[in-house]
């Protein structure tokens, strides 16, 4: 441990130095403006605030950041956002984001959500999976850590991530923008163009391409797997039909096509199973490198999403009505030899999923300067889920064993909702929020065994009322320092899990957070500096984990724990030096996770007696939280300066560090990962006009292995066999680009 830490500091203070020799060369620079800091405006509360004056927890990933580096991909927040980490073993149906230790990943998201709300316009997505894509034409990404269920609903109990796509525009602008990276031949296209449609109108439409080689080497006929082919476009139409009113239209599609998502074996534990022997036999080594497969069967990831929506602003004697109606529609089908064989053990398992949800929300916004200034608003939201499984066993004689499964779930949430601030001084504010909400579950499971002639069918549905709130105190201590104290009770919906191997639809009960908060929000103009603390603790009732059950076969089910998470998290941003562009962000988060009161925790497979599993359950209290580091960091730097005539130059930085963490659920000790620190980098220079750009950068530089999910290997030998799911982000990547503007 000693080692990996030293490792860190070492690679941590590599960055300071560089970051320190830039020193001399900025204060040659000589632009005034630059040495300002941004002020940064945000929408966390459903209106635009300062972010200096917002009392949350909030991480702002600008388009600057994500552009420098070429991170377009959802899965990079998480190296950009401390405390937010993701699970994602075998794609869409299985992804979800945790914050602050909290979140829910399981492939019975036919009825269960995940905790973590993501929100792109506006506009709430009810499947964790279908925010696995890209991120087109961003303005900027807002990461809300703690439970937001007051303003946002639905599934927020452990934070938001929302974002903000770029609004069209007065004046013509077009944008144009290609790379291409090594290794595994990956490059990008992207292009826009937005302008006036005459007096009152704005138009903007946006189109892009992704595409990446596989990276995982299937040996038994040489594919490459877990490869990338997805494109999309958006449309936006802005319209002024009065001087009170304004319309935005906005319509988006976005596809992917991949031979994704398969694991590797990371450990074989003696004896090795026929299965692992076959993957010796076939020169694979295991450790946490391997990124080579031996399988005969499919490996398929293809994914939809798309929608339409409709935002009304009406200004109404200093108030402001908002109108959002949405329609989406998010599929899904995947494959996946799950056997890790060239033999037809498990060569069948797929699922085709589609989703899809309406939603309408109506809120009146108040004018700031009174005793009580607020937001207010109902929400509906309507969401049907239909998967069609078959998985097929062939050897294993079993009823149910090989199943064709079809499930259907339907959510459907009401509810009306405010938060107001209570202006007692023009310093000191309390503040005030709740959330009344009916949510109706309905969930339905037919299965049918080809084999055996055998069928079993399952019905349920409840509904549930509740009621989220908020309450606090905010301080202006001075004009450049704010303080606050927050408790909020979040909610989170309860339902079925639909797991297909379960006969049955076991209940899962609602999760439910409180979260006291206390923060300090900073400005030193004079330093140009901006330095936010928070500090949290959080309890959750009734906490939706899933857990890997050894079977046979092995399968994932969902269970209610407790959870207990409380920590400090840091974000500041610097402009070191005066009359230099120079900015510096860093953000820094200690995160202690860890099981509540949870005496009949599942076990984890192959645990004995003597490592606490007695009728097959294990006593987890106080225990940590997987898929949660007790530290995260990132660290920023953006520089720019004037070379040669007409020239522009700019250098970004960036580390992102994590220490050690539980790659399983439920707390399995062998999978515990080592930290690491990722660094990128990215030079580029161009035109004063910013007409063109071209650029080298390099991700992941020091070319570090991680894993998203370690679990034990299906079809493995003892216990100790593991396989792993590594991304493609864990490696090195370098590439050009160039980005044209007009």
């Amino acid at each position: 441990m000693q080692k990996v830490n030293r490792h860190r500091f070492m690679t941590a203070a590599s960055v300071v130095g560089l970051l320190g020799g830039l020193a001399p060369v900025a204060a040659r620079a000589a632009d005034p403006d630059a040495a300002q800091l941004a002020e940064i405006v945000v929408t966390a509360q459903k209106r635009e605030e300062r972010l200096q004056e917002v009392p949350l927890s909030v991480v702002v990933v600008p388009a600057q950041t994500l552009q420098a580096f070429r991170m377009n991909q959802v899965s990079d927040l998480q190296h950009l956002a401390p405390g937010l980490t993701l699970s994602n073993a075998a794609g869409p149906r299985s992804f979800g984001f945790f914050v602050r230790g909290i979140g829910t990943s399981s492939f019975s998201s036919e009825s269960i959500e995940g905790s973590t709300a993501f929100v792109v316009d506006g506009v709430v997505l009810g499947q964790s999976g279908a925010s696995l894509t890209d991120l087109p034409d961003v303005d900027r990404v807002e990461v809300l850590r703690g439970p937001q269920g007051t303003l946002f609903g639905k599934n927020a109990s452990a934070g938001v991530i929302s974002v903000t796509t770029r609004r069209p525009s007065d004046t013509f602008h077009a944008e144009a923008s290609g790379s291409w990276a090594s290794p595994d031949n990956e490059w990008r296209a992207s292009g826009l163009v937005t302008g006036p449609l005459g007096d009152h109108a704005r138009g903007l439409i946006s189109a892009r391409i992704n595409r990446r080689d596989g990276y995982i080497d299937n040996v038994f006929d040489h594919r490459r797997l877990n490869d990338q082919d997805d494109w999309g476009v958006r449309g936006k139409l802005e319209l002024d039909p009065s001087q009170d009113l304004q319309v935005t239209l906005i319509g988006d599609y976005w596809k992917r096509t991949a031979d994704c998502c398969i694991w590797t074996l990371e450990r074989v534990a003696l004896p090795p199973s026929a299965v692992e022997l076959a993957q010796l036999a076939a020169g694979i080594t295991p450790g946490p490198d391997n990124l080579k497969q031996d399988v005969d069967g499919d490996v398929f990831s293809n994914s939809e999403s798309y929608g339409v929506s409709a935002q009304a602003d009406y200004q109404l004697g200093g108030y402001t009505v908002t109108s959002i109606i949405a329609w989406r529609r998010f599929l899904t089908t995947d494959g996946l030899d799950s056997d890790s064989t060239p033999l037809n053990l498990l060569d069948v398992n797929f699922a085709d999923f589609s989703q899809r949800q309406f939603t309408q929300e109506l809120r009146l916004t108040s004018p700031k300067g009174g005793f009580v200034d607020y937001v207010a608003g109902a929400f509906y939201f309507d969401g049907k889920v239909h998967s069609a499984s078959v998985q097929l066993f062939p050897s294993v004689p079993l009823p149910f064993a090989s199943k064709l499964v079809v499930n259907e779930a339907r959510t459907k949430n009401l509810a009306l909702f405010g938060q107001a601030n209570l202006n007692f001084t023009s310093q000191f504010r309390g503040i005030v929020g709740g959330r009344v909400l009916r949510e109706r579950a309905e969930a339905e499971k037919d299965r049918r065994d080809p084999r055996f002639g055998l069928t079993s069918t399952a019905n349920a549905d409840k509904t549930d009322h509740a009621l989220v709130w908020r309450l606090g105190a905010q301080y202006d201590v001075t004009h450049d320092v704010m303080a606050f104290a927050t408790v909020t009770r979040g909610y989170k919906g309860g339902g079925y899990d639909t797991n297909i191997t379960i006969a049955g639809l076991p209940d899962v009960k609602p999760e439910k957070p409180t979260n006291l908060e206390v923060g300090l929000r900073t400005s030193w103009p004079d330093q140009r500096l901006v330095l936010n603390l928070t500090a949290f603790h959080t309890k959750v009732k009734g906490y939706q984990a899933g857990a890997r059950d050894p079977g046979p076969p092995p399968f994932t089910r969902i269970f209610n724990g407790e959870g207990l998470t409380k920590g400090v998290e840091m974000d500041s941003a610097w402009k070191p030096l005066a009359g230099a562009d120079w900015t510096l962000t860093a953000s820094g988060a200690y995160v202690d996770a860890r099981w509540g009161s949870f005496a009949n925790a599942p076990c984890f497979p192959g645990q004995t007696a003597a490592q606490g599993c007695v009728g097959a359950q294990q006593d987890l209290t106080h225990a940590p939280l997987p898929l949660t580091p007790k530290w995260s960091g990132s660290l920023t730097s953006h520089y720019e300066r004037a070379v040669g005539e007409g020239l522009r130059a700019s250098l970004d930085l960036g580390a992102n560090l994590r220490s050690s963490e539980l790659m399983a659920f439920p707390n399995d000790p062998s999978t515990r990962r080592s930290g690491y620190t990722l660094i990128n980098a990215s030079v580029g220079v161009g035109p004063e006009s910013r007409a063109w750009r071209v650029s080298v950068f390099g991700r992941n530089l020091t070319d570090k292995r991680y894993s998203l999910i370690d679990f034990s290997t299906p079809f493995g030998g003892a216990s100790g066999s593991y396989s792993q799911f590594i991304p493609a982000e864990a490696q090195r990547r370098v590439g050009v680009a160039l980005d044209l503007r007009y």
